[in-house]
């Protein structure tokens, strides 16, 4: 007899549309055969699904269970547990790594190691050196220097000879600088605010300058423009003399923020060491950088505490003084033939900062030139500076020997108390503050003003040629250049040096030389990272720990089901038994998993670079490459989402127990984490730290919204705005999840008609993981883009 179909009962149509089974309504009418039993072709048989096998309703033969899978006889599911076992021995071997790693890091800061960095100095000399002959001078040798106009303290500190060989073997001494010279110089960044007006000025190779000037004097714009970081509106800069844009040297300057921009994850030696190894020239080995690191640290007072790590404002590990220490040496180490500094001894006590002025005096010796901003600084450091740079309002008040500055004021009808600080008096002075050191009343109406006037005036003319200022240097000397009279600044006038074509052929070739291969720089940010994702391990298995968390709940949410997550219409003939469609269930567990994993990776992907930016500038300011930096930072993080991807998907499996693969389930997860990770990153570039956590969440889950689940895509075809649900990852997610998952079951269902109710496609699951990839990738490089704009823009 043929299948006859009779009218359902009530009860019987009830159970159906409740997503039910009720028993055969005739003797005749088929039936779907029961989970957990398979009925083979010919329709009279139902048999017991057998152990290692498992039968989901409607089986016609039973579905061989996985490696290692739990699967007791009349199974419907598959417990898979490999992924659940292999995760075990790979967080035990992680935890045993991380201890293992404790201890040799414990080891390393015990013992110390020699570099025998003499022996390489002479035996490596060709290959330290950058063999550039810039400027011609009378030649000075390191050997003259030390012997001759180093302080007696430094020169007979060992490391102190070798950092100063090293330095001198890098620059040749005196025969090679950067000199500059600006000509009304002016910038406006908006019209009617003028920062700077007509600075014009001078600043030879080898010579030690100090900018003061009150707040908002224009010191730091300045010193900005000259740098080339800031580009100024009016007037021109010269650099040996000719027309030059200077950010083109960033490999040969070093600046020294106000701010201590250190990591904080990283050691004091570990921070300064990556500076060296990315800026110093690719020909030096690593046995020598490593000495010249050694050298840096011993220099600036920092060996007790190199292994130490810096630490943050919140959670500090060493002094403030020590980390503007540390932020110096990250220059040091670069062996710049021209150095800035804003502010370099707010912070530290009278001794460390008078040990950073005598180093700063030092490598000026050898033709480093020195560039400090400084607001008050003590007598003994202000009598260190060969020049004085003075502004005010944003113009010179006045520009040239430091020693000549007190007569010069005097000169004005200033009188200068003999026992107070020459620095103090002069900042009462430029700051409009100076009446009391004056019997001219007309020096009570706009004061700084006037002496903008006067320098124009005085400055047409030689100013340092007057009678008045013909004792000032024997006059204004302290008492510790007194007595040291090597270290005594020298007197001539700034002047601009005018350097050959064949000199500024080598000038370019030194710039090539220096700064690590763009391989080696990748290496490096991408060695640096995973140490700083190391050292911040709360933060690490917290992630992990939040994405097995995540995954679990949503498995459990589907536990219940016990694998069957969708129901659909039966395939023809048999269609008028079906029970009512549940098209939802396998849709929303993609939905809920990609807003899980939004919820879990958003926040820690954002620190990936939100946190970083200041880093990023100041390193790129230098010479770093930004590219090689941002790949080594993204490739970093791809063992970090590998992980969180892995705990997710082995729990979300072992509960869900969902048809589709686990490789296949890994790999959507994987890419949507990998999504999730560049989004959060745009985010990170745009908004201030604090606030970046909470977006990127939110962003997470409207992606996760835009999944096609509800509204379903179907309905958002009507509305003609596919395209725009199609730009979010989610949908490309979800239907992987519900592809993979419904055409096992195209034996059983008219998956057409699933496919047109949802609007997913089925069948495209490459096509999805490979627009997942895309899409992921597109987030980082608008993310790129948006780190570059935005450290231009600051």
């Amino acid at each position: 007899m043929p299948p006859q179909f009779c009218p359902a009962t009530p009860e019987c149509q009830a159970t159906r549309y409740s997503k039910g089974k009720c028993p055969p309504q005739g003797i005749y009418e088929p039936v779907v055969c029961d989970a957990g039993y398979y009925c083979p072709p010919g329709g009279k048989r139902k048999l017991e699904c057998e152990k290692g096998t498992y039968c989901p309703m409607g089986s016609h033969q039973p579905w061989k269970c996985d490696f290692g899978a739990i699967c007791p006889p009349k199974s419907q599911r598959q417990v898979v547990t490999v992924p659940f076992g292999f995760l075990i021995a790979f967080d035990l071997m992680l935890g045993i790594i991380v201890v293992i790693g404790y201890a040799v890091s414990a080891w390393r800061k015990r013992r110390k190691t020699a570099y025998s960095p003499i022996a390489n100095l002479k035996e490596g000399a060709d290959e330290l050196a950058d063999d550039v002959e810039l400027i011609s001078r009378p030649k000075r040798s390191v050997t003259t220097v030390l012997e001759n106009e180093v302080d007696e303290d430094l020169s007979s500190n060992p490391d102190f000879k070798i950092f100063m060989r090293f330095i001198g073997k890098l620059i040749k001494t005196k025969e090679v600088g950067l000199s500059f010279e600006f000509d009304d110089l002016q910038f406006e960044p908006k019209p009617g605010k003028k920062i700077l007006r007509n600075v014009s000025g001078a600043i030879d190779s080898g010579s030690m300058w100090a900018i003061m000037g009150g707040s908002g004097a224009g010191k730091s714009t300045f010193v900005n423009v000259l740098m080339g970081k800031t580009k100024n509106t009016g007037g021109s800069i010269k650099v040996n003399g000719h027309p030059k844009d200077m950010s083109k040297y960033k490999k040969l300057i070093g600046y020294v923020p106000q701010d201590d921009i250190v990591l904080p994850e990283l050691t004091v030696r570990e921070n300064i060491l990556h500076s060296a190894r990315v800026r110093l020239p690719m020909t030096w080995k690593d046995r020598d950088i490593q000495a010249f690191v050694d050298s840096v640290i011993s220099c600036i007072g920092l060996s007790h505490v190199q292994h130490s790590l810096v630490g943050d404002a919140n959670k500090p590990v060493i002094s403030g003084g020590q980390r503007k220490r540390v932020s110096i040496g990250m220059e040091l180490t670069a062996a710049p033939m021209a150095i800035f500094l804003d502010e370099p001894t707010s912070g530290l006590d009278a001794t460390s900062a008078s040990s950073i002025m005598r180093l700063l005096r030092a490598i000026t010796k050898l033709g480093v030139t020195t560039i400090t901003i400084i607001h008050q600084p003590r007598e003994q450091i202000f009598h260190g500076f060969d020049n004085l740079l003075l502004l005010g309002n944003g113009s010179e008040i006045y520009a040239g020997p430091t020693v000549y500055a007190s007569a010069y004021f005097a000169s004005l009808g200033f009188t200068l108390p003999t026992r107070a600080n020459p620095a103090d008096t002069i900042m009462d002075i430029i700051t409009g503050n100076g009446r009391e050191y004056t019997t001219d009343p007309s020096w009570t109406e706009r004061p700084v003003d006037r002496l903008i006037e006067e320098w124009r005036t005085r400055s047409k003319l030689n100013p340092f040629d007057d009678d008045d200022m013909s004792l000032a240097p024997t006059a204004t000397l302290g008492s510790t250049f007194e007595s040291s009279p090597s270290l005594r600044p020298a007197l001539s006038r700034p002047v601009s040096i005018i350097s050959s074509p064949e000199q500024e052929h080598s000038l370019l070739q030194t710039m090539k030389k220096r700064g690590a291969s763009w391989p080696a720089q990748m290496y490096y940010c991408f060695k640096r990272s995973i140490t700083q994702q190391v050292r911040n391990k709360g933060s690490f298995f917290f992630e992990i720990g939040v994405g097995a968390l995540a995954g679990g709940i949503i498995g459990l949410s589907a536990f219940a089901a016990k694998g069957q997550l969708f129901r659909g219409l039966y395939l023809k003939p048999f269609t008028t038994l079906s029970s009512a469609v549940d098209y939802q269930s396998v849709s929303q567990i993609g939905l809920l998993g990609g807003m899980a994993i939004g919820l879990a990776a958003s926040a820690p992907a954002v620190k990936v670079f939100g946190e970083e930016k200041l880093i990023f500038n100041r390193e790129v300011s230098s010479g770093h490459s930004s590219s090689a930096y941002y790949m080594g930072k993204m490739l970093s993080v791809l063992p970090r989402i590998c992980l969180s991807s892995l705990h997710f998907s082995v729990f979300m499996g072992i509960l869900a127990t969902p048809l589709m693969s686990f490789n296949q389930m890994f790999a959507a997860n994987l890419l949507y984490f990998y999504s999730v990770y560049g989004l959060a990153s745009c985010i990170g570039m745009i908004v201030k730290r604090e606030d970046g956590p909470l977006l990127a969440v939110m962003a997470s889950l409207i992606i996760g919204v835009l999944g096609g689940v509800a509204p379903p895509l179907s309905k958002v075809k009507q509305w003609n705005l596919e395209g725009l649900w199609r730009m979010s990852p989610g949908v490309w997610f979800t239907e992987a999840y519900v592809s993979q998952n419904l055409l096992p079951l195209d034996y059983l269902y008219m998956l057409e008609v699933a496919s047109a109710q949802t609007g997913f496609k089925f069948g495209q699951y490459n096509v999805d993981m490979w627009i997942l990839l895309a899409i992921g990738s597109i987030y980082r490089v608008f993310a790129f883009v948006l780190l570059v704009t935005m450290a231009r823009v600051r």
